[in-house]
């Protein structure tokens, strides 16, 4: 095989940032950043996980698509749901021991997302004092704000939990409810999820 030569190679493709982004990069320090960044990371992990609860919701109901039941209800609706739709599984079809994971996964999931909800919708103030973040964020049924200190690690982690548990998902999806793949080719379950 020859080298081309560096005259022949293509150019690297510089990415597309929106104008006035670098404006709003500029001057953030590396704790902002992180922040910033640990945050796109999350919100994009936990609408994967979204995306496979609603097939996993869909396939333990019998719908033949996820988003044609009830498309626009919260996920804790599809997390609960789900739940309640494993019950009328039978244990044939689903035994009792992945029943009970997978409804610890789907627990895990709703902890999740509630935590999410506090990281998104919260207003975020960094403290100099104690080297972390104060966040403030408004509670349905109180008249009082729920106020947290947390680092922009634990945003970090709570998007890599997520990626766990969409990944967890995926695979309970694909083996009660997708194609089984072939373990000696090197083909992994698939779920059979259709849009």
């Amino acid at each position: 095989m020859t080298i081309p030569h560096p005259a022949d190679a293509p150019e690297p493709r510089t990415p597309q940032i929106a104008p006035g982004t670098a404006e709003l990069l500029e001057g953030m320090s590396e704790e902002q950043a992180a922040l910033t960044l640990g945050l796109g990371v999350l919100v994009q992990r936990a609408a994967e996980t979204e995306y496979i609860l609603y097939g996993l919701y869909a396939h333990l109901g019998g719908v033949e698509r996820p988003y044609t039941d009830k498309p626009s209800v919260p996920v804790s609706h599809f997390i609960d749901k789900a739940k309640a739709r494993l019950a009328t599984i039978p244990e044939d079809r689903v035994p009792p021991q992945a029943r009970s994971a997978l409804l610890h996964d789907l627990d895990l999931c709703t902890a999740s997302f509630e935590e999410r909800n506090r990281y998104i919708h919260s207003c975020w103030v960094y403290d100099h004092e104690v080297y972390g973040w104060r966040t403030v964020k408004g509670t349905k049924g109180l008249n009082r704000p729920e106020i947290g200190l947390v680092s922009s690690e634990d945003v970090w982690e709570l998007a890599g939990e997520f990626a766990r548990l969409r990944d967890k998902l995926i695979a309970w999806d694909a083996r009660f409810f997708g194609e089984p793949g072939d373990p000696e080719l090197g083909v992994p379950p698939a779920s059979s999820k259709r849009l």
